[in-house]
């Protein structure tokens, strides 16, 4: 059964019957950036279980790499096991360089900065995303959070140049969203204790999830400005 609900979980991704729908569908706009990239050398740091693939052009290599210990929770398996502050990677041998929601997991930031900048060629790219407003995640391997503000001066006290950012949300989307993240952990807690009362309270809690995706639906049109948001994408040139 728990496998049942994983596979259906997993395959409603990126629709608006996903309790994460607000989130995922920003992530995935973001990898729009990603299109015009042409035969580059890319390498995915902390790919989980992404597949950043589909996002690129054929003629592109990408490679992907991922901690030891944060990877035996997933389903993928990356090219490469390697420390991020410590890439097994020659200097200058890379074009681009993906670093998608793994900043947070890694301290200090400033090794992981340092090693993407020793790895990529002149005038290589950076695409880079981080979370703000978002719950504690592959605990306990999560250490801090970002402003704009803290991201930009991270990148430029690393050697990068800022060439695009974008918000992720607004801050009328961000409670909406946090609830949903709310309802599924209540769900995943009573699952661990009592099966019957994780089963129970997913029968409640998926149609309210629902409710709130399709209240936010006209939110989403809104300018995705503001103090709150769930995080930003982030493009960045080595100088």
């Amino acid at each position: 059964m728990k496998s049942r609900l994983q596979a259906v979980y997993g395959a409603l991704r990126g629709s608006i019957l996903h309790p994460q729908w607000l989130t995922d569908r920003l992530h995935a706009r973001s990898r729009q950036f990603l299109n015009p990239l042409r035969k580059a050398v890319i390498l995915d740091v902390g790919s989980g279980d992404s597949d950043n693939t589909r996002y690129v052009d054929g003629s592109n290599s990408i490679i992907r790499l991922d901690y030891p210990r944060t990877n035996s929770s997933y389903r993928s398996r990356p090219d490469v096991f390697a420390d991020a502050r410590r890439l097994p990677v020659m200097d200058r041998s890379i074009d681009v360089v993906l670093l998608f929601e793994v900043l947070e997991h890694v301290y200090p930031g400033s090794a992981v900065l340092a090693e993407i900048q020793r790895v990529l060629r002149h005038g290589g790219t950076l695409f880079l995303s981080v979370p703000f407003l978002y719950p504690i995640h592959d605990a306990p391997n999560d250490f801090q959070r970002f402003t704009i503000h803290g991201i930009r001066l991270h990148l430029e006290n690393s050697g990068f140049r800022v060439i695009a950012e974008q918000q992720h949300g607004n801050s009328l989307l961000v409670p909406i969203q946090l609830m949903n993240l709310a309802l599924l952990e209540v769900c995943r807690s009573l699952l661990i204790r009592a099966r019957w009362a994780g089963f129970l309270a997913m029968l409640i809690a998926y149609p309210l999830s629902l409710i709130n995706n399709l209240l936010a639906l006209p939110m989403t049109l809104l300018p995705e400005k503001g103090a709150s948001c769930f995080g930003y994408f982030v493009v960045a040139e080595r100088k």
